[in-house]
This record gives structure tokens, C-alpha cells and sequence, in this order.
């Protein structure tokens, strides 16, 4: 049963893994999901934002918030605890019970949505189909906690609002706080990007991710 939905979040400067942005996973649902999950350093995760993305906080405080949301609304509030959104790479392990590597010393949270992810550059301009988000690419995610119970366990779902590229590792406004990095060229925002939507406000104020 849905419990309701809580003020937009934005994430730390992450690592994006298992991305799933620019088409649907279909291999658990037949319906199709858009999902990326971030990897966030543990030791240096960086600034996030809170409160709909008017306040910045240490990566620190943001983790620490996060928790201290989870705990409010009745979610578990441990890392990797069953409803808890956020988990521990360290205690990540393959099909053959081994340990990945990759993840270690790192937080994942997985970002999912049903409906077409609105995609960003760092100045607020909507990505062209040109220009996907693959995993090893640097982004942010805004994204809306909302908390469910199933069968008496109470889960606290991310559900994608914007994610934003900021620098792009592979193949090739106002809530998300100042970042250089990946701009969408003039020409490919006039060819193939979508209009950003009106709660970024002015682009010219070079995005607020």
C-alpha cells in the first residue's frame, strides 16, 4: 500500500551502473522499466541536495539524511537492511558468491521509473537521442522517494524526476546545484533535443544540480 511520496532529493556526483535510460529493461517486466543505479564513493561521496534540491549538504549529511528518512516513515534504516534504499557494495557478491570489486568501498542506489526519463546536460539542456547515459558515466539523479508497504514490510522506493550528465567516461536547472561539465552542443539541442521542462527555470543560470 502506498504510504506517499516525499520531497525531491538530488544525489552526489555518482558513478552510473546498470543504466537503463534510454530504453526499457524488459527481462523483469514485461511493462518495461527506465533505471540507473549510482555508485557514490563512501569515503568522498560529495555534495547532495535536499528539500527539492534548495539545500546542499555534505555527502556525508545527505547519506546520513537519507537514513534518518527511512527510520521516520518506518523503512529500515541500516544500509543493505531489507527497504533500505541504499546498499553496500561491499557486501555485493556475483552468481558464483564472489565479491565484485567494482562496487567495493562504494553505496549503490537503484533510480527507476515507468515513463521517459527527462535527461539533462549540466546547463540544463534536455540530452539528444544522439547522446545516451551508458554505466561508467558521471551523473546526478533527482529523484522522488515515496514509501510502500508489501506484505507488511515497509520499502521506500526512488523513482527517476531528472538525471543529469555531467561528464561522459564511455562510447563517445535550478534544484541540482552549479556543475562544469558535459554541455549539449548548440547544434544537437536545436536537432534532437526535448524542451527542459519549466521547474529548471532559466538555463542561462548554468543549471543548479
Amino acid at each position: 500500500m502506498a504510504k506517499g511520496k516525499l520531497p525531491i532529493l538530488i544525489t552526489p556526483r555518482s558513478n552510473a551502473a546498470y543504466s537503463w535510460l534510454a530504453k526499457k529493461d524488459t527481462k523483469f517486466d514485461k511493462e518495461g522499466t527506465y533505471k540507473v543505479t549510482c555508485v557514490i564513493d563512501k569515503e568522498n561521496p560529495g555534495p547532495g541536495r535536499t528539500n527539492f534540491g534548495n539545500t546542499e549538504v555534505s555527502g556525508e549529511d545527505w547519506i546520513a539524511g537519507l537514513l534518518a528518512l527511512c527510520k521516520e516513515h518506518g523503512v529500515a534504516s541500516k544500509v543493505g537492511a531489507e527497504g533500505c534504499p541504499i546498499k553496500d557494495g561491499d557486501d555485493l557478491k556475483d552468481k558464483e558468491g564472489n565479491p565484485k570489486p567494482e562496487f567495493a568501498g562504494k553505496y549503490l542506489i537503484t533510480f527507476k521509473t515507468g515513463y521517459t526519463p527527462s535527461l539533462i546536460d549540466t546547463k540544463g539542456n534536455a540530452l539528444p537521442s544522439s547522446v545516451p547515459i551508458y554505466s561508467g558515466d558521471i551523473i546526478k539523479v533527482a529523484f522522488q522517494p515515496q514509501v510502500r508497504e508489501v506484505k507488511g514490510t515497509s520499502y521506500m522506493s526512488t523513482y527517476i524526476h531528472k538525471v543529469m550528465l555531467i561528464e561522459k567516461t564511455t562510447g563517445n536547472s535550478d534544484m541540482f546545484g552549479e556543475e562544469e561539465g558535459y554541455e549539449v552542443s548548440r547544434q544537437d539541442a536545436d536537432n534532437g533535443g526535448d524542451t527542459p521542462d519549466a521547474d529548471f527555470g532559466d538555463t542561462g543560470n548554468d543549471g543548479d544540480f
